[in-house]
């Protein structure tokens, strides 16, 4: 059985082998955990958990979802662990090229993933007013709460692939396959995969006009400017939230062999066609 939906900015599509009552149920609760996610991480919607936290934990520390606050924790390590290559707090620099909407509280101070403090009791509080967008890593995490429901429901072989953000468990492997860089409507094979996760980061459908200059919607963090590499940047990984932001690092960092990689499990891929 296979359905897809408008989720995430994207669409996504569910395959689970099956064909009952059962396995629809389980395909419209894993849905449903996807758009849990959203709810929750939306840079977009006024009302998220993620406006809130924009808009008041600079002020005092605010209570966020135990799925928010586990995304939060995955991006903090991962910003660690990677040398700092990759950063959720550069919304600004989106925010002014017009690619995301501006936040009520202005940022004041430059600022890093290390201002965003994780405290006790599913508590966030920010150092300074900061504005923070997980567009790089939110879809994978939503691809791995629906894994976990689909499994929760017995389901023992499916695919689920959030616009590139893929993960698949069960007996059998799948094909990969990812859009060649120079040409995004050919395909290139990338082999097969099985029980794990994989994400591609490029630029080809982000890339825009801004004041008579092109840019990108992927952020270096270092120079807080877009990312312009005509490439694109696949990883391999164990889990779709890892495979999401370590697909940002290789693609920053250009090194497809980054040390952090290791640390997680993850191998990458560029491809420069």
């Amino acid at each position: 059985m296979i359905r897809s939906r408008p989720l995430l900015g994207t669409f996504v599509e569910i395959h689970v082998v099956g064909d009952d009552a059962a396995t629809s149920n389980a395909i419209d609760a894993a849905f449903q955990a996807i758009e849990t996610v959203q709810d929750f991480m939306s840079f977009h919607d006024k009302n998220s958990q993620l406006t809130t936290l924009n808009c008041h934990a600079h002020q005092q520390p605010v209570t966020v979802h135990p799925w928010l606050y586990a995304t939060l924790v995955r991006a903090a390590r991962v910003h660690r662990q990677a040398s700092h290559w990759f950063d959720c707090t550069v919304a600004d620099v989106l925010v002014k090229q017009q690619q995301l909407p501006a936040p009520d509280v202005i940022p004041n101070h430059p600022t890093t993933q290390a201002d965003v403090q994780l405290l006790a009791h599913l508590q966030v509080s920010y150092r300074h007013p900061l504005w923070l967008d997980l567009g790089g890593i939110a879809k994978g995490f939503a691809v791995d709460m629906a894994v976990h429901v689909l499994r929760q429901h017995h389901i023992q072989q499916a695919t689920v692939n959030a616009g590139g953000d893929l993960r698949v468990f069960g007996q059998s492997p799948i094909p990969i396959s990812i859009r060649r860089p120079s040409d995004p409507q050919q395909l290139l094979d990338l082999g097969s995969l099985h029980n794990g996760a994989c994400a591609t980061s490029a630029i080809y459908h982000s890339m825009q006009d801004y004041n008579g200059k092109t840019v990108s919607a992927l952020i270096d963090p270092t120079t807080r400017t877009s990312l312009m590499t005509a490439h694109s940047f696949t990883v391999f990984a164990p889990t779709a939230t890892i495979a999401d932001a370590l697909a940002k690092v290789v693609a920053i960092s250009g090194n497809a062999v980054h040390p952090c990689l290791a640390q997680f499990g993850a191998i990458a891929h560029i491809e420069y066609r």
